[in-house]
């Protein structure tokens, strides 16, 4: 068995071993999603779990830890590699919250029963741990103290699945409470652990709501394991006050895997895979009305069906899915459900009956659907001749779905069925996938804007979608278009502060929310206290590196003409001792524009940077800073910078003050080096990247990185 061992901070030592869960799950994730997707959840997991048991080891710290990934990034397979690691390190009982109804629970049983090569038949055989679901409240009332001291006497890890419901998880704590637990090592994940969990109590230092009451109920049973929180939404978390149970203490990030398509890449406006609705056409489907892009929907999911099904290279790539998200009502999901289920069948029944009339003005809709909304990648891939037999067989075996209580006789063999459109509210905005979404028609928003985790997880089109991204297309309506461009940004903001976290530069009551391009709050008042603040002086700073080597020295030469170009000035900015700390030079804005259309590739991966600067550059005699002597030879301005494992994201780009100690700061850090407050000011910076672990630095990737400083007054929401 591999060991691996390292130091924590107060000098006791851990032995983090590798076992027959790690290679179960390890496998599994290799046969799922290759050896390089495999090896970044592992990058992921291994560190994460090394620093929360180090956090463990600290009396002064609590156990809750906040796991944050990404809506629908797969968060799932690093929670299951991290249990594998859990149980390998001594770890027997794992208490999970999967859902709050029966089909997010029962997603979440059947994926470790089948990660952890598990069954619904338990017995003392074999590894595989024993998992009881309280959907099954037989099997849990029969458990006893022997029955239990039998399963970990057989190195039989034991995982109890929960409903988050406070009647499930009572049935857990009255198991628990006849137990006795000195076997135990336990630990909980509660997925999705801002919703239903926190306590919404309107005074929440003496009362507690239902599902938080049950959690703390569970903790006290299991002497305060470790409590792993995930959600890709942690708005409320982050808020939490001292009174909380559930507060964290850290941050962890689940960092997303290769090909992940989230908020960067479909929420920039101009983005072509939005598709604009009128508000009017949303008003219409309120009042029971179905618009005409709706219909136009339906036929491009038609069309985009047939193209995914041409362009696959097997059979589990043919299936397609589409959402149709327009109201939380129940009684409007029938209404909207019939009158898609009669679109559906009269098309279908003209050409079962072969109606020709009806076939060609059905084509001719469907043909200027593809001339419409198909990008010319596609239209030269593959021509719409080309899609009409596989149109035809899509019409015949399209499903339509409605996905609340009352739709249940819809809901059966969804698996079996290759092209479904779903219709519901509430049951497809948190939890649920959909791995083969290509078209959402999503009209619902609240009217005064909303709260940024519950609109965020309602995007159920974030996911791997690398193979058909070409083909998604979201219709919705201006303003929420441009209301998840500003989720977007707020997510990447939020991000980079979560690293600092991890990184020991910022603490969680220092996060702060944007919200000056939002109507959106960030989460529900009743569970958290927040306000409004305002602030000036904020940086925006590049994180992505570029790897193309030869756009590196595309752009390394573009900045090197234009430095050689300019006369420099020293500034001591920066600086409490009077020392040099950079040079600098001013720029007009238009010659500051054309440097930033230049070196655009710098900003593929960050869009916003690259939007938020050219919008903001309208003033002249802006500062540009030099973070180094320009007659300075390379190996001398060049700056190292660390790289998260298995992506070109450095972990800082701004270095900070020379000591901890005030009394003895001399450099206040690169924040500081501001020529002039009142303006933007643009710092250039030559990094050379590379990883940590033994500081395995990448010359020939080194590169200039920008930081800029923006005195435009902006908005935040911050910790009440």
């Amino acid at each position: 068995m591999e060991k691996y061992t390292y130091s924590s901070d107060n000098s006791n030592t851990i032995n983090l071993s590798f076992g027959r869960y790690f290679s179960l799950v390890h496998r599994k994730h290799i046969e799922a999603y290759g050896e390089e997707g495999a090896n970044n959840i592992v990058g992921n997991i291994v560190e994460s779990y090394k620093q929360i048991q180090n956090q463990l080891l600290n009396p002064e710290a609590s156990n809750n830890i906040l796991l944050v990934g990404k809506v629908q990034s797969g968060k799932t397979s690093n929670l299951e590699l991290l249990t594998a690691i859990a149980f390998d390190n001594g770890y027997n009982v794992l208490v999970i919250y999967g859902g709050y109804d029966s089909s997010l629970l029962k997603q979440t049983t059947d994926r470790f029963i089948d990660t952890f090569d598990a069954s619904g038949e338990i017995s003392y055989d074999g590894d595989a741990p024993a998992i009881f679901t309280t959907d099954d409240s037989t099997q849990i009332l029969s458990i006893d103290d022997e029955i239990m001291t039998d399963l970990l006497d057989s190195n039989k890890p034991v995982i109890f699945v929960s409903m988050k419901r406070p009647v499930a998880m009572k049935k857990i704590n009255n198991l628990f409470k006849r137990l006795d637990k000195s076997m135990f090592k336990a630990f909980i994940i509660d997925d999705e652990g801002d919703q239903a969990s926190l306590n919404n109590a309107k005074n929440k230092i003496k009362d507690s709501s239902s599902t938080y009451k049950q959690i703390q109920i569970m903790k006290k049973q299991l002497y305060d394991p470790m409590y792993l929180s995930v959600t890709a939404t942690p708005q409320a978390n982050i808020f939490l006050d001292q009174w909380s149970e559930l507060r964290p203490d850290t941050i962890r990030l689940i960092q997303p895997g290769m090909g992940y398509q989230g908020a960067e890449e479909y929420h920039i406006v101009e983005n072509n895979i939005i598709q604009f609705v009128s508000d009017e056409d949303h008003e219409d489907i309120v009042s029971g009305t179905m618009p005409d892009s709706l219909w136009k929907a339906i036929q491009y999911f038609i069309v985009a069906s047939a193209a995914k099904r041409k362009i696959a290279s097997s059979s589990k790539e043919k299936f397609s899915d589409m959402i149709i998200h327009s109201i939380r009502e129940v009684t409007q999901h029938s209404i909207i459900y019939s009158s898609v289920e009669s679109y559906i069948k009269n098309i279908r029944d003209s050409f079962e009956y072969n109606d020709i009339d009806d076939i060609k003005s059905y084509m001719k809709e469907f043909k200027k659907c593809y001339d419409d909304y198909f990008d010319d990648c596609i239209k030269d891939e593959i021509s719409f001749a080309n899609l009409e037999n596989e149109i035809r067989i899509v019409i015949k075996k399209v499903k339509v779905i409605l996905k609340n209580g009352i739709g249940k006789s819809t809901q059966g063999n969804e698996n079996l069925k290759w092209h479904k459109i779903y219709i519901g509210g509430d049951l497809l905005q948190r939890g649920l996938t959909f791995k083969n979404l290509i078209t959402t028609y999503f009209t619902r928003w609240a009217a005064k804007g909303g709260n940024m985790d519950t609109n965020l997880q309602r995007a159920r089109w974030f996911g791997y979608r690398k193979k058909y991204i070409h083909l998604c297309k979201i219709f919705t309506t201006p303003d929420i278009a441009q209301e998840f461009t500003a989720l977007a940004e707020i997510e990447d903001d939020l991000w980079e502060q979560f690293s600092e976290i991890e990184n020991g530069t910022l603490g969680i009551d220092d996060i702060l929310i944007q919200s000056d391009k939002t109507k959106q709050n960030p989460t529900n008042r009743g569970r958290v206290s927040y306000k409004k603040v305002s602030f000036k002086n904020r940086w925006i700073k590049q994180r992505y590196l570029i790897e193309d080597q030869s756009l590196i020295s595309t752009n390394n030469a573009i900045i090197d003409k234009m430095i050689s170009e300019c006369t420099w000035l020293e500034t001591t900015a920066g600086s409490r001792v009077g020392q040099e700390t950079a040079q600098f030079a001013t720029f007009s804005s238009n010659k500051l524009k054309e440097l930033i259309q230049l070196v655009q590739s710098v900003f593929d991966l960050e869009p916003f940077q690259k939007k938020a600067l050219l919008d903001l550059l309208g003033q002249d005699s802006l500062p540009v800073v030099l973070m180094w002597r320009h007659n300075d030879n390379d190996a001398s301005k060049r700056r190292y910078r660390s790289m998260y494992p298995d992506t070109y994201r450095i972990k800082a780009l701004l270095q900070g003050a020379d000591s901890l100690e005030d009394d003895k700061i001399t450099y206040e850090g690169d924040s500081s080096v501001i020529v002039d407050k009142n303006k933007i000011n643009i710092q250039i910076h030559y990094i050379s990247p590379g990883y940590a672990k033994g500081k395995q630095e990448m010359p020939e990737k080194a590169q200039y990185m920008f930081a800029v400083y923006l005195p435009k007054e902006k908005v935040y929401f911050v910790k009440g």
